[in-house]
């Protein structure tokens, strides 16, 4: 058999395993239209999806590629959308093809307690944060002085999210986990009582007692992520969680919610709803938000 000949036959063998995917994921890469890694180590021109995910596999470092269809341009990545080294943009003129074998969840968020940026605008995307240090991704506070926010957040709506996971650490170990159910929803609604699965407090379920249970929260009070129970004045407020936003004004003056240095990440350290004027809440470092997406 001649070099032509297996040539062609290992081009078939290639191509057995390259999907030119579409927003279902299908195949051995997956696309993400509208998203571009910029920390790339190669650049080839003329390339077509399947010619750029078929040279990502001759490369044993590549885990993604950069395709822009017009131009025909295609940039090899060695980072995947979902590793931390990765310097990622949304830009609607490329996509992005991705190793299928990848992590299994991806890092959303990773807001930082104390340095007096709003996390709801942060996520909503309203405003910039700082650019992130590399402490920033990591779980433990090092040196973060700002929040992360993952750039495919403005993506959600066109991304395959089967569950979305709230977790809080304190000094780098992992206090509190939420795992809501994310199919269909968009950057607000994942936060829902009909919509939690699981989390660390036993006594908290979907029939549990809330005036609050949602992203936006109480606004007036800038209290998000709220699962409150009741108000009955402020030393008898009780609830599960609370991140007190930033703000110039306070619902609770000289009580719990009074607190210097926001945002604040309190949560109950029991089993079940805790008065926040109590010692049985706490207060984390670092609030993360995760997804894990489907297979369809």
């Amino acid at each position: 058999m001649d070099n032509k000949v297996c040539l062609a036959l290992l081009i078939l063998v290639l191509i057995s395993y390259v999907s030119l995917v579409d927003s279902k994921h299908d195949g051995y890469f997956r696309r993400l239209a509208g998203l571009r890694i910029r920390n790339n180590i190669l650049t080839f021109s003329l390339f077509k999806e399947t010619h750029c995910c078929l040279k990502c596999l001759q490369y044993g470092d590549c885990h993604s590629v950069n395709v822009h269809e017009k131009e025909g341009t295609c940039e090899i990545n060695r980072f995947g959308p979902q590793d931390s080294g990765a310097i990622t943009e949304v830009n609607r003129t490329w996509s992005l093809y991705y190793k299928s074998n990848a992590e299994d969840r991806e890092l959303m968020l990773r807001a930082t307690a104390g340095i007096e940026i709003s996390v709801r605008d942060t996520w909503l995307g309203r405003v910039s944060p700082p650019p992130t240090q590399d402490t920033c991704i990591a779980m433990a506070t090092g040196a973060c002085s700002t929040h992360y926010r993952n750039p495919k957040v403005d993506l959600w709506n066109t991304l395959y999210i089967s569950q979305v996971i709230l977790e809080l650490y304190r000094d780098g170990s992992r206090v509190m986990f939420m795992v809501f159910n994310g199919t269909g929803s968009d950057l607000e609604s994942w936060v829902s009582s009909f919509r939690l699965m699981t989390s660390s407090w036993a006594m908290l379920s979907p029939s549990s007692n809330f005036i609050y249970f949602s992203l936006k929260g109480d606004q007036p009070c800038s209290r998000i992520f709220l699962i409150q129970q009741n108000y009955g004045g402020c030393p008898k407020d009780a609830g599960w969680f609370v991140v007190l936003d930033p703000t110039t004004s306070d619902c609770c003056l000289g009580q719990w919610s009074d607190l210097p240095n926001k945002p604040k990440f309190v949560y109950s350290t029991t089993d079940n709803v805790a008065i926040y004027q109590s010692g049985d809440v706490d207060y984390a470092d670092v609030l993360a938000v995760f997804v894990k997406y489907s297979d369809h």
